[in-house]
């Protein structure tokens, strides 16, 4: 079974891309898990390499 955080990575990467292709930093939509609702937020900002941790 593949590591949560590598899909979420892909996933995340994914959305970016789509988002970015359509000029947009931001994301809003609700989902359910579990039997409840979350609402959930997505924004992107630049990051300068500087910025990065040392182990990326």
């Amino acid at each position: 079974m593949a590591s949560i955080s590598h899909d979420l990575d892909i996933a995340l990467t994914q959305l970016t891309e789509r988002l970015l292709t359509k000029d947009q930093t931001y994301a809003e939509t609700y989902v359910m898990a579990k039997g409840q609702l979350y609402r959930t937020e997505l924004h992107l900002r630049p990051v300068p390499p500087s910025e990065l941790p040392a182990d990326f």
